[in-house]
């Protein structure tokens, strides 16, 4: 939960870095690049959830079998599976490709900056 509202602030932070690199001075695309890299990194590790915590952080193996809704916060639960044993759950493979794309677009932003810089000498 903490990690994703992380996540959505760095995000925003790293977007206005790189209009702020394009209008004013290129180090803020520099900036953006390396919270882009620290948004990657706090994606890890990369455990296989299949579903047995709910978003408040309660553990939904000590739920009753009967109920459908998270005894310490009230919200609706739903158990996910992975489809064949050590293939990641879609929430796991969701965040590992985010984190790639994050690290992706980090090193694009890395080489940019580089470009600039050596471009306005």
């Amino acid at each position: 939960m903490i990690r994703s509202l992380l996540t959505k602030i760095f995000i925003f932070i790293c977007v206005t870095c790189l209009v702020l690199g394009f209008t004013y001075n290129f180090l803020f695309i520099l900036m953006g690049a390396l919270l882009l890299l620290f948004t990657a990194a706090i994606q890890f590790p990369f455990r296989e959830e299949e579903g047995w915590e709910c978003s408040c952080g309660y553990d939904l193996s000590f739920m009753n079998k009967k109920s459908k809704k998270c005894p310490e916060c009230g919200e609706k639960t739903i158990l996910e599976w992975s489809a064949l044993p050590g293939e990641l759950s879609r929430k796991t493979a969701k965040r590992l490709h985010w984190t790639v794309f994050f690290f992706i677009v980090s090193i694009a932003m890395f080489l940019l900056f580089a470009a600039l810089l050596f471009t306005n000498k």
